[in-house]
């Protein structure tokens, strides 16, 4: 923040590669209909009546409602013979909108600079600003780098939480909202219920950098994301916890080995998902 040549500020700052090919997410999601929208995300912005929902996602093809999200992992459930059975029930869910992948890829925003100033702030770090100021300009700017409508309202709203999920397809996958958080800053709120603010936000604002996000899931805590519908991880994965890192991959193991055991050595924990990296520590937040 003290640096000389300054910080993103204006959303034409953003850090965009334009590249010649389709996005990566339009060939998983529209070839091969493998992405549909989570229900964290349906939760959360159909919670908030956030008009950014529509900006990210079309409307379900098969079941009623602006957007229709789907539960993360997934048994195959004994209605279906055979996962392409289950995929054929849920595939007609909202897929990501063509505004999204684009082969111009999101890898920053400047809203997520605002949020970062935020959660400084918030720190008590020098030269931060107010936390509130910049929690509000976050949310300004990915309203307006998204074309989305209402964003004064939304961050006056001091009473709507994220929805429960409701699956109109296997009432089985049902689960209750997990956090009552609402948009509206609390200048008298703890620390704590403020940060769940500023991440929860900053996790859309970063859509669809879904790497960044998860960081700041494993991070913070935040934004308080449904488990896993069914955990196949033979216990080395906690359900609430949920996966922390991805373990190392078998082509890395055969020609790196020795490198692989010397940073196996370094983790703390065994080489699974459920270890958690040296900055996801678990630890309160302050």
């Amino acid at each position: 923040m003290a640096q000389s040549l300054g910080i993103m500020t204006a959303n034409a700052d953003g850090f965009f590669v334009n590249g010649t090919l389709d996005h990566p997410l339009s060939v998983i999601d529209n070839g091969w209909g493998d992405i549909r929208m989570n229900a964290s995300m349906e939760s959360i912005l159909t919670g908030y009546n956030d008009s950014r929902a529509t900006s990210f996602f079309d409307a379900p093809t098969d079941v009623s409602g602006a957007v229709k999200g789907v539960r993360g992992g997934m048994p195959l459930l004994s209605e279906y013979s055979d996962e392409l059975a289950q995929k054929a029930a849920y595939i007609g869910f909202s897929a990501i909108n063509d505004n999204i992948h684009t082969p111009r890829v999101q890898l920053m925003t400047t809203a997520e600079v605002a949020f970062l100033q935020a959660e400084a702030a918030l720190r008590g770090w020098a030269n931060a600003g107010d936390a509130q100021a910049n929690y509000e300009r976050g949310i300004n700017l990915s309203f307006e780098q998204h074309g989305a409508s209402g964003a004064a309202a939304y961050m006056a709203d001091n009473t709507s939480t994220p929805a429960d999920y409701i699956d109109p397809v296997n009432p089985s996958m049902n689960i209750a909202a997990l956090s009552t958080s609402t948009v509206a800053w609390a200048g008298a709120g703890t620390n704590e219920e403020k940060l769940e603010k500023i991440i929860t936000q900053k996790w859309i604002a970063m859509f669809p950098e879904g790497q960044e996000a998860w960081s700041e899931y494993r991070r913070t805590g935040y934004p308080k994301i449904f488990p896993v519908a069914s955990n196949q991880s033979g216990g080395t994965i906690d359900t609430d916890i949920q996966i922390r890192r991805i373990p190392f991959v078998d082509s890395e193991k055969s020609t790196n080995a020795a490198g692989v055991t010397a940073a196996t050595s370094l983790l703390g924990g065994a080489d699974n998902g459920g270890t958690r990296l040296w900055w996801d520590t678990g630890a309160s937040n302050f």
